[in-house]
C-alpha cells in the first residue's frame, strides 16, 4: 500500500502480520498489531514481510470550527495534524469500532452517519491520548517494563502477584498492565506463565524428571493445576507432550486437535452414528458387554438399567467402586483405576465396546485392537454423554425422563434455596497440599451449585472463565462466603491433611461461617446422573435443614 500525497487524514489499524512502514522518510519495522495515523499531505508505503498484514483503513477530513480552533489547540500542535505509529493497548476494541463505522456509513442515513462520525472521534481521542501519554513517559515506562521483566525472569518459580510487581515498578497495577502489554504484547502475569511453560517444555523434552518435580521447579505446588495450565497453554497434557515430542511436531498437532471434536450423534441409514474424539462409530446393534475406564460412565449405564461388564475403580492400595453405586456393580469386573487402567484385565474381559477419555490417549491403539473404542472429553456435559449412551443402548426414552426429572427437581430446589439463603453466598473449596482451590461455575460441580441450583457465588469467584482460583490458606477469608462446602480427602487418606486442618482453623476464626465437609472423591470424580443427584441431595439436606 503506497501513497505519495494524501488528500485526507488516514487511520490505519493492523491486526496481524509483520513488515515495514516508511512514512515521510522515516522507516519503522512493523510487528503484529499497530495503529498508524498519517495526516493530509503525508507520503507513506506499507510493505508486508514474510507474513501478510491484515489492516483496516479509514480516510477522513477534519474541518476546524470557525472561531473555535484557537481555543481548542494551537494549530501547530493540533493532534489531528500529527502523524505517528503506535501500538494501542485495546486494538481489538478499535477494530470492532471500525467495523461499526463502516456498517453505519454504508447505510447512508443521516443519524447513522452522524453516529459514525461520533464513533470515529471517540476512537481518535482514545488513540491520540494513549499515544501522547506514551510519548511523555516512554523512557521511564520502558525502564519500568524492563525492571519488572527482569524480576519475573529471576523469580517466576516463586508465587508472584500483580500488586507485588506494580509496587516494584512504582506504579498502579492498571498502569503496569497497560505499559507491559504495549512492550511485550502480553500482560505481566501472562509473561510469568509464558516463562513457566517454556521452562516446563524444555524439561519435558530434555530430562526424565517426574511431572511433580517439573511442576514444583516451574512454580506450581499443585501438580494437577500445573497439568491443566500446561494443557491450556500447549494444547496437550505434559505426559502426552513428553511422549509425542520425540515423534515430531505432527504428532503434537494430531493430539492437540482431539479436544476440539465435541461429542455428538446423527442418524444414518445404517443406524445412529456416535461422534467422538477419535472418529465416528455406527451403532448397528446395541453392545452387550461394555467396558468403561471412567467411573462416571458406569454411573451412566446404571442409570439406564445396564451393568457394565467392567469398570475402573477408585483408591490405590485397595481398589473399590464408589459407595453410592457399589451395590449395583457386584457383577462388574474391576479394571484398575482411572489413571492406571489394567489393560490385561480389559483384554481378558473380551468386551463388545470400550469407553474412555482423553487421558487414555496413549492406550487408544491397544484398546481399539481389543474392541471398538469411544473416547470422550472427561469434562463433557453429563447430559450429552447420557444422551449418547441412550443412542448406543436404544434407551432414548429413559434418557429424556432422567434429564427432565433432574431439570424439574433443580428448578424447584432453586426456589427453595433462594428463600432459605436470602442472598447468602456459598463457596466450594478444596485443600490441595499447601494451596486451596476455590471452584467457580465453570467447574462441573460448581455448575451444579451455581447454575443448576442457582446458589449465590461469592464476589471473589463470580467473574472468571477458569474452573478454580488457587490461593494460600491465609488468603481464604478474602472469599468471604457465608457457607463453605469443603471437599475433603479424609476418606481416601484415612485422615485430615495438614492443609485441610489449617483451612478449618482459618474458617473457624472467620466470623463463624458454616462449614460442610463432603467427600471429594464423590463430588469431584463422579459425574453421572446418580452422582450428580447425590450431590444435589447433600446440598438440599445441608442448606434446607
Amino acid at each position: 500500500m503506497s501513497e505519495t500525497g494524501l488528500t485526507a487524514n488516514v487511520l490505519l489499524l493492523a491486526g496481524g502480520g509483520e513488515g515495514r512502514l516508511v512514512m515521510n522518510g522515516e522507516i519503522c519495522h512493523i510487528q503484529a498489531y499497530f495503529a498508524c495515523h498519517a495526516v493530509k499531505g503525508s507520503a507513506f508505503t506499507l510493505t508486508a514481510g514474510s507474513e501478510t498484514i491484515h489492516y483496516t483503513v479509514i480516510m477522513y477530513k477534519a474541518f476546524p470550527m470557525l472561531g473555535a480552533a484557537h481555543v481548542l489547540f494551537p494549530q501547530r500542535n493540533h493532534p489531528l495534524r500529527t502523524s505517528f505509529v503506535h501500538r494501542p493497548v485495546l486494538l481489538a476494541e478499535l477494530h470492532q469500532t471500525a467495523e461499526q463505522i463502516e456498517a453505519k456509513w454504508s447505510r447512508g442515513e443521516g443519524l447513522e452517519r452522524f453516529h459514525a462520525n461520533a464513533l470515529l472521534q471517540g476512537m481518535l481521542y482514545e488513540l491520540i491520548m494513549e499515544y501522547e501519554c506514551g510519548q511523555k513517559g516512554t523512557e521511564a515506562d520502558m525502564n519500568m517494563v524492563d525492571v519488572v521483566a527482569a524480576y519475573i525472569a529471576g523469580h517466576y518459580r516463586q508465587e508472584l502477584e500483580l500488586k507485588e510487581l506494580a509496587a516494584l515498578a512504582g506504579c498502579s497495577t492498571r498502569q503496569l498492565q497497560r505499559r507491559f502489554k504495549q512492550e511485550k504484547l502480553l500482560g505481566p502475569m501472562e509473561y510469568v506463565i509464558q516463562l513457566r511453560m517454556e521452562s516446563a517444555e524444555r524439561m519435558l523434552r530434555h530430562t526424565d524428571a517426574p511431572i511433580g518435580e517439573i511442576a514444583e521447579k516451574t512454580g506450581y505446588r499443585d501438580m494437577y493445576y500445573f497439568s491443566r495450565a500446561f494443557k491450556k497453554y500447549h494444547g496437550v497434557p505434559p505426559q502426552i507432550y513428553r511422549r509425542t515430542a520425540a515423534s515430531g511436531f505432527g504428532a503434537l498437532l494430531a493430539y492437540s486437535g482431539l479436544p476440539d471434536r465435541l461429542a455428538s450423534s446423527y442418524q444414518s441409514l445404517q443406524g445412529p452414528v456416535i461422534c467422538h474424539m477419535r472418529g465416528e462409530y455406527c451403532v448397528t446393534a446395541s453392545p452387550r458387554r461394555i467396558a468403561v475406564l471412567d467411573v462416571q460412565y458406569a454411573d451412566h449405564l446404571l442409570a439406564l438399567g445396564i451393568s457394565p461388564a467392567g469398570s475402573v475403580g477408585t483408591g490405590s492400595a485397595a481398589l473399590k467402586f464408589p459407595q453410592y453405586i457399589r451395590e449395583r456393580l457386584k457383577t462388574t469386573e474391576m479394571l484398575g483405576t482411572y489413571e492406571y487402567p489394567d489393560l490385561q484385565a480389559v483384554e481378558r474381559l473380551r468386551p463388545d465396546l470400550i469407553v474412555c477419555t482423553e487421558v487414555h490417549a496413549q492406550h487408544y491403539e491397544r484398546l481399539s485392537r481389543i474392541a471398538p473404542t469411544l473416547m470422550f472429553q472427561r469434562n463433557e456435559s453429563w447430559q450429552t454423554i447420557l444422551s449418547l449412551f441412550g443412542e448406543l443402548t436404544d434407551k432414548r426414552t429413559e434418557v429424556e425422563r432422567i434429564i427432565a426429572d433432574y431439570l424439574r427437581r433443580t428448578a424447584l430446589l432453586s426456589e427453595q434455596l433462594a428463600t432459605a439463603l436470602a442472598g447468602q453466598s456459598v463457596a466450594l473449596i478444596r485443600p490441595r497440599e499447601s494451596l486451596v482451590r476455590v471452584h467457580t461455575a465453570s467447574h462441573r460441580t460448581g455448575a451444579v451449585l451455581y447454575r443448576d441450583l442457582g446458589l449465590p457465588a461469592p464476589l471473589f469467584v463470580a467473574d472468571t472463565s477458569d474452573t478454580a482460583y488457587h490461593i494460600t490458606v491465609d488468603r481464604l477469608p478474602a472469599v468471604h462466603a457465608s457457607h463453605y462446602f469443603l471437599l475433603s480427602n479424609e476418606m481416601m487418606q484415612e485422615g485430615i491433611s495438614a492443609t485441610e486442618q489449617s483451612v478449618r482453623g482459618m474458617l473457624d476464626s472467620d466470623e463463624r461461617p458454616y462449614i460442610y465437609p463432603v467427600d471429594a472423591a464423590t463430588w469431584i470424580g463422579c459425574y453421572g446422573p446418580t452422582g450428580i443427584n447425590y450431590i444435589v441431595d447433600q446440598v438440599a439436606r445441608t442448606l434446607l435443614a
